[in-house]
């Protein structure tokens, strides 16, 4: 019976108790009526026949009690359907990152901050961390679980940033290949895959270019870009270093020549990038209400919510016909009592 099943089947072997019951019910009505019998000439079948009737609601009380344990399951579940946002966010892990624009604040824990803040804003919704750098890679797929991803950021500090140079066309082309490809698996309908979402954590110091016509092929595969700008767009700072444990000066970057590498958040190019992707620029001194709010307005992503297994289970069905007969069987009992007897 493939429409039917039980989620533990090894109970059913207590069904092998009931025609041993049955037979004990009868035999021992037999013996009771004989017994009547040594002392009355007739006796009254409306007395053995309650008794049959309180034999017969226990008995299928006790039928009802075991495949309710055995949890009888059956009926597929319906599948419904709801909308979420696929979101990857796209974190910058280049040396620039660990400029310090304000004192002992560095931009990278600066958009850490912000994520986590823009984690709470997209609870609900499906969220992928990648970072970049010269290279790009994932490092947490699309998934509902912020805590797992709050771990993930809370595990990058300083002390592991060991890339220097940073290719923006890198982080979108990895991230539209990624958004595009989950959302094959999961849409419902090419129609309704709904909109996807690239934000850009950095200072903006690409040194690969070609991150426009990046952004460019992003919109036209369904993917929005938005930029957030991290630093300061006027101050130029050097980039620190990490020296050995103990060195009381801070090593600084420097060029072949010996001179400092100073950084500064290049707006413009976040702009142009934001632009090309059908996206808006942010800073991330701003905070996150603006980009909290354009990410709303987007069409989310309808998709299906499958039931765990084809069946339901059923078996409260089972146990309310246990309780029924089991009241049946007492209201039949204290009636039977209240009866005067001749």
């Amino acid at each position: 019976m493939n429409w039917l099943r039980f989620g533990n089947p090894e109970y059913l072997h207590f069904l092998w108790a009931v025609p041993p019951l049955i037979f004990l019910l009868l035999f021992g009505l037999r013996q009771k009526r004989n017994a009547l019998l040594r002392f009355h000439s007739n006796v009254n079948p409306t007395h053995l026949k309650h008794h049959r009737i309180q034999a017969g609601l226990l008995l299928l009380s006790y039928i009802c009690i075991t495949l309710a344990i055995a949890r009888p399951q059956w009926g597929a579940k319906s599948e419904s359907v709801a909308e979420r946002l696929d979101v990857i966010i796209a974190l910058d892990i280049s040396t620039s990152m660990l400029a310090e624009d304000e004192e002992s604040v560095r931009r990278l824990d600066q958009a850490k901050t912000f994520i986590f803040s823009l984690l709470d804003e997209l609870e609900g919704d499906r969220v992928g961390l990648l970072y970049f750098a010269e290279a790009s890679f994932v490092v947490c797929p699309l998934t509902s679980d912020t805590v797992t991803l709050r771990e993930f950021l809370a595990a990058i500090t300083a002390e592991t940033l060991a890339h220097s140079g940073t290719r923006i066309r890198n982080a979108i082309e990895t991230a539209i290949d990624r958004l595009v490809s989950d959302q094959n698996r999961t849409a419902i309908a090419p129609d309704f895959g709904g909109q996807k979402v690239l934000i850009l954590f950095t200072d903006g110091e690409d040194h690969g270019g070609e991150a426009i016509e990046a952004a460019k092929t992003a919109t036209q595969k369904g993917v929005h870009i938005y930029c957030v700008g991290v630093g300061d767009s006027i101050k130029s700072v050097p980039i620190p270093l990490q020296g050995d444990a103990g060195t009381e000066v801070t090593p600084y970057k420097r060029d072949a020549n010996g001179q400092l590498v100073l950084t500064a958040l290049d707006e413009t190019r976040l702009k142009e990038i934001a632009k090309a992707g059908d996206g808006t620029y942010y800073p991330a001194t701003a905070g996150i209400t603006q980009l909290a709010t354009d990410l709303a307005r987007l069409e989310k992503q309808k998709f299906r919510i499958r039931a765990d297994g084809n069946y339901q289970e059923r078996f409260q069905w089972f146990v309310a016909g246990a309780l029924i007969l089991l009241i049946c069987e007492v209201l039949h009992f204290m009636l039977l009592s209240r009866k005067p007897r001749r």
